[in-house]
């Protein structure tokens, strides 16, 4: 009869013998995996047997599987002898086998008495089970010394698995012999012996060169198993001790037993929240059941995800995808604006910001070289820091480096983690890389936006400096005419707002604006009051045509092209302005008298930015004019030839008309 606490162990140990047997049918491949999962299930089933009925631990159900066991163990044993005992492995093979079948037989057939017979010298069953034991102790020592040092690779853990288990069954079976009970301590040992040994079947199965060495199980999986074990075998052990202290004291052992579970349970949970805990069992548990140190996959996935993440700023993102393969809780980043010069702070990562710079003939910037090698002797003048990775970019040459702080648990540096820290730190170096040329090009972008106002304004001021002196030349003659004094007003007056305008669009962008549905005929009056040289105006049956473009863009294009035709005709000749529909379109026409151009100007140079074919223009009017109408769905067009005038026809999609009330305060 075993207690209440030798139950839970033989419970325990059967639950982890089933999880070896699961790993080894995982890693292993076909018919040289399946022996060594049937030895740990044997154990499996005859721990979960005694478990079952404590009263009986070596008689009924839990005595027949014990001798099983056994019995499957001697034929994994004598299965590994053919393969690896040489020529003389057969025979004895055989004989062995036929010895075991024999034991075998007997001792479950002294199991068929219905009453337990107390174990003596004489037992049938205490004889043939102690025969077993130590045939199959004879098969492991027989097996190990017969194969060659090649072979030996491959049996020696098993042999010292299923020997010494073997040879404590024959401690315990011989003792009983001699005091005519089994000492229940032996019966204890033997499931916690059980347990911690059959592990090595599982480095077995994974050491055999012709099974596979990763398990096709990722290592979260084995990692969380572990996990499992560990706690699972921690609360059994707190779980006998408090056992054993409730039947101690009848006062105080239940409070006691209570108080242990719950302060394991307790350091289950903190140790389970520890990122301390969780890398000492990834590096001394999980990393021994792959052939590969990491999985590098997973790796990639990370990196890739932890630089696009948006939790942080990208200098610390590219500190903690260089820290997390090697398990470091922070670091420092630091980058160079230029191939020659020094290396400046750029981020922390649970580090305080410091105003660190290193020179180029700085001892770690030379150990560094051009960045293909990671120092694992960093300065003391730098802190307290571990590791330098170099962020080698393929252009840039050494952009910058990450000084990593001491990992959370022992880390050991090899050729494959500089390797992986190599890789990550060239995809950091382009990430960083890429992110600063993007910078730069916002940069240019702001820049180029800001002269584009630039030139508009000068463009538009030019204009503006056109009619105030145009005005001047006429208030010589005229400044005494009435009628001449209240046009120089209305000139005057919008030649100021123009010019106030201007300056706040150069100081600032414009906001944005949607089309809007204008009455072009409108608008073009409104512009037309503000000109000065004679305009003519032909718009029959164009009182209800409406188009959808912003109210700024349409005044400028007019007002650029307006502008142009005034200054390529001759004073006294009047600039004609057409408005009509053609085909669902506004056609507006603006013809001027002057020289015309040739359609290879036309061509080439009248849309081209900063080009003009005069020697005070800016080369602005018609490509920001055509740039508005495009962006409003039209288009401008130029129609010219040498000495015939210019026609710069604007066209807009028609709209349908609107409500009066939207109209009015349109035009208005």
């Amino acid at each position: 009869m075993i207690t209440g606490a030798s139950q839970w162990l033989h419970l325990a140990a059967a639950a982890l013998c089933l999880g070896w047997a699961a790993l080894i049918l995982l890693g292993g491949r076909g018919r040289a995996a399946l022996p060594l999962a049937l030895a740990c299930m044997a154990a499996a089933g005859w721990a979960a047997a005694v478990a079952a009925q404590p009263r009986m631990p070596l008689d009924g159900l839990a005595g027949a599987l014990e001798i099983l066991r056994s019995a499957t163990w001697l034929g994994l044993l004598l299965l590994l002898s053919r393969r690896h005992g040489g020529a003389t492995a057969a025979p004895l093979a055989l004989r062995f086998g036929a010895a075991g079948g024999l034991l075998t037989m007997l001792a479950l057939a002294a199991l068929l008495p219905a009453a337990p017979q107390l174990p003596t010298l004489g037992s049938p069953g205490l004889m043939a089970r102690l025969g077993l034991a130590l045939l199959v102790l004879l098969v492991a020592e027989n097996l190990y010394r017969n194969a060659d040092r090649a072979a030996r690779w491959h049996v020696i853990l098993p042999c010292l698995t299923l020997g010494g288990l073997s040879a404590l069954d024959v401690v315990l079976h011989a003792d009983a012999a001699l005091h005519r009970f089994y000492a229940p301590a032996l019966l204890d040992a033997r499931a916690v012996l059980t347990a911690l040994a059959m592990p090595l079947l599982v480095l077995a199965a994974l050491r055999d060169r012709r099974w596979r060495r990763n398990p096709p199980v990722s290592r979260q999986v084995v990692f969380h198993g572990a996990t499992l074990i560990i706690a699972g075998t921690f609360l059994t052990g707190v779980g006998a001790v408090g056992e054993g202290l409730r039947r101690f004291g009848a006062d105080w052992g239940g409070a006691a037993q209570v108080s242990l579970l719950a302060g394991a349970v307790l350091a289950i949970a903190v140790a389970a929240s520890s990122a301390s805990m969780r890398s000492r069992l990834r590096r001394r548990i999980v990393d021994h059941f792959f052939a590969a140190r990491f999985d590098y996959r997973a790796e990639w996935l990370r990196c890739v995800a932890t630089l696009s993440a948006q939790h942080a700023e990208a200098e610390q993102r590219a500190i903690i995808a260089v820290a997390d393969p090697v398990d470091s809780p922070a670091g420092l980043l630091l980058l160079r604006d230029t191939p020659a010069a020094p290396l400046r702070w750029a981020g922390s990562w649970n580090l305080p910001p410091e105003p660190l710079e290193l020179a180029p003939d700085h001892p770690l910037v030379a150990a560094l070289g051009d960045g293909s090698r990671i120092v694992t002797q960093v300065p003391r003048d730098l802190g307290a820091l571990w590791l330098a990775v170099p962020l080698r970019h393929h252009q840039d040459g050494l952009l910058g480096l990450v000084l990593l702080a001491p990992p959370r648990a022992s880390f050991r540096l090899d050729a494959e983690a500089f390797d992986l820290l190599r890789a990550v730190g060239r995809e950091v170096a382009m990430f960083l890389a890429e992110r600063r040329a993007a910078e730069r090009l916002q940069d240019q972008r702001a820049l180029a936006e800001h002269a584009r106002r630039f030139a508009f304004v000068a463009h538009d001021v030019k204009n503006v400096a056109s009619q105030l002196t145009l005005v001047l030349a006429n208030a010589e003659h005229n400044i005494a005419d009435p009628e001449f004094q209240h046009d120089m007003l209305l000139t005057l007056g919008a030649s100021a707002r123009r010019i106030h305008a201007l300056i706040a669009r150069l100081r600032q962008p414009e906001p944005a604006q949607h089309p809007a549905l204008l009455a072009p005929l409108e608008t073009l009056r409104k512009i037309l009051r503000e000109v000065a040289h004679p305009v003519e105006l032909q718009a029959e049956t164009a009182d209800d045509l409406r188009v959808a473009i912003r109210p700024q863009d349409l005044g400028a294009a007019l007002r650029h092209l307006l502008d142009n035709a005034i200054e390529a005709s001759p004073p006294a000749v009047p600039v004609r302005v057409t408005l009509g529909r053609q085909a669902g379109r506004m056609v507006l026409d603006i013809t001027d008298r002057g020289p015309g151009m040739t359609p290879e100007f036309i061509r080439d140079r009248l849309f081209r930015p900063l080009v003009s074919g005069r020697a005070d223009g800016h080369g602005i009017g018609a490509w920001q004019a055509r740039d508005l109408l495009r962006d409003a769905g039209g288009d401008l067009l130029a129609l010219s030839a040498p000495g015939a005038g210019t026609t710069m026809r604007l066209t807009l999609p028609c709209q349908p008309q609107a409500p009066a009330l939207q109209l009015q305060e349109i035009a208005a």
